[in-house]
């Protein structure tokens, strides 16, 4: 079962009498790359979390995102001695001075160092379960995505193949009417440089030097053998991206070795199209997982 890389996922839990939410947006990547971000209170759970996250994406850059969604604001606390400091000073610049005026409440709350809020304390390892079953839930939700978008893949994927396989065939019918073609135009110029003394063994000769230079048919076997690799490939419930990477590779390199062979006009323009096809089936392997 082919899957896409690209996927999302969200998922709430409750630490004490705070509420969280994780979140996991996975884009294509060559290799498995894996970003975390979150309060600095979960850095005692991020090694589990990657280990986690690694047991369930092989390939693709997965961005994990924990952000607070509790109501509730942390508690404030005055600095009653640094306050009263600052005014202090302010009374102290002014008799420097000679300003007039006096500081007011409202300018003393301007200064916000006189302010600290209350930190909570860190996240521990007694605090993993309710973060890692919400981990669960949020990759479920990421996967099911996943393989939502792989089974259109695979569907784009099997007909681009079917195509592929098409213009094969036309490749090989074509074989032989090349052969004659060859045969017509060589019997045609010999015949107009020496007339009627045109020698049959030597353009039996030529022709088939020709079809030897011209033979396709061992390319022709292994690029079916790829397509039938390629398509059992697509069965498998893993990962297969890589390897399906690599056989578009081998692909292309068969059907750049029947157009180097060839110099049939049609023979030429089918194995463009070919190339047109392998390209974007390339194109779409970049996004199976």
């Amino acid at each position: 079962m082919a899957r896409s890389m690209t996927g999302y996922g969200r998922a709430d839990f409750v630490i004490g009498p705070e509420s969280f939410s994780i979140e996991i947006k996975a884009l294509n990547h060559r290799y498995i790359d894996i970003s975390v971000r979150m309060p600095d209170r979960f850095f005692a759970v991020e090694n589990m979390l990657r280990a986690e996250l690694k047991k369930r994406f092989a390939r693709g850059s997965v961005s994990v995102f924990i952000n607070s969604v509790s109501h509730e604001l942390p508690p404030v606390r005055l600095n009653l001695p640094l306050a009263k400091v600052y005014l202090e000073a302010a009374e102290e610049l002014k008799k420097v001075l000679g300003v007039k005026g006096e500081a007011d409440v409202a300018a003393i709350l301007k200064l916000k160092d006189i302010f600290s809020f209350e930190r909570k304390g860190p996240v521990t390892d007694a605090d993993w379960p309710p973060v890692a079953d919400a981990l669960e839930r949020a990759c479920a939700q990421a996967q099911e995505w996943r393989v939502k978008e792989g089974a259109a893949l695979k569907e784009d994927l099997l007909m681009r193949l079917s195509s592929v396989e098409g213009l094969l065939f036309h490749v090989e019918a074509r074989g032989p009417k090349a052969l004659e073609a060859y045969r017509a135009r060589l019997t045609e110029e010999m015949d107009r440089i020496i007339g009627a003394r045109v020698d049959e063994a030597r353009i039996l000769h030529e022709a088939a030097i020709f079809a030897e230079r011209s033979d396709v048919n061992e390319e022709t076997v292994r690029l079916k053998s790829h397509i039938d690799l390629f398509r059992k490939y697509m069965k498998f419930d893993e990962p297969v991206g890589k390897r399906l990477d690599f056989l578009c590779q081998e692909i292309g390199r068969e059907i750049n070795t029947i157009g180097s062979k060839s110099s049939d006009v049609k023979i030429t323009q089918t194995v463009v199209e070919m190339k047109g096809e392998v390209e974007k089936i390339r194109e779409q392997v970049q996004n199976v997982e």
